[in-house]
């Protein structure tokens, strides 16, 4: 566990701690004051669990494929939206500069918060993949893959500076990040998500 400072702030990322609750502001994605990437297919924000045909055959392939291979919370329950935002995440992280297990926290972290489904809405004020606060962005930040990844991301390095949680546990991470309620949730879903970002990567 890595200890924050109670008031911090950098170009990257903000820390503010108010009524005893740490609340963390999104990275470089929102400081840079940039319009969201929009996907160009995929991964459209929902209401509820999608049951479309709108994704693309690829993703449609990948979710029957990785329907195959996964052990867990998503083995036998992938559908193309899902497939096409875990192709999204993977993607950020590639366009983030950043590495297959920075790729694998994410993804850990958004099966447990929402098992691959981009929602509009959620607990309180959480909305998108990984389900962040409103302190983080807009609700249309939050709900652009693209986006909501790479502030994920930041606050990733925020919270593990020099990139010092590439040796730690990939659940201990996540949750160091998303600090949940529930905090064994993430590393039982780390093997699923190497094998989805496997998949995705290359």
């Amino acid at each position: 566990m890595r200890l924050i400072p109670k008031f911090a702030f950098t170009a990257t990322s903000s820390v503010l701690v108010a009524g005893g609750l740490l609340l963390t502001g999104p990275g470089t994605a929102a400081a840079d004051n940039q319009e969201p990437d929009r996907a160009e297919d995929g991964c459209v924000a929902l209401a509820s669990e999608d049951s479309s045909e709108k994704y693309s055959e690829a993703d449609k392939e990948a979710a029957e494929i990785l329907n195959g291979e996964l052990n867990d919370d998503m083995a036998g329950n992938m559908t193309g939206h899902h497939a096409s935002c875990a192709r999204a995440v993977v993607e950020a992280t590639q366009e983030h500069g950043m590495d297959q297990r920075a790729a694998t926290i994410a993804m850990a972290t958004v099966i447990v918060e929402t098992h691959l489904n981009n929602y509009t809405g959620g607990d309180r004020d959480s909305v998108g993949l990984f389900q962040q606060r409103d302190h983080y962005g807009s609700q249309e930040e939050r709900n652009d893959p693209n986006w909501t990844t790479k502030a994920f991301l930041d606050e990733l390095n925020f919270v593990y500076p020099g990139e010092s949680w590439a040796g730690e546990s990939m659940g201990e991470v996540a949750q160091d990040v998303q600090r949940s309620a529930y905090p064994d949730r993430y590393h039982y879903q780390v093997d699923d998500a190497e094998i989805i970002v496997d998949h995705f990567w290359g």
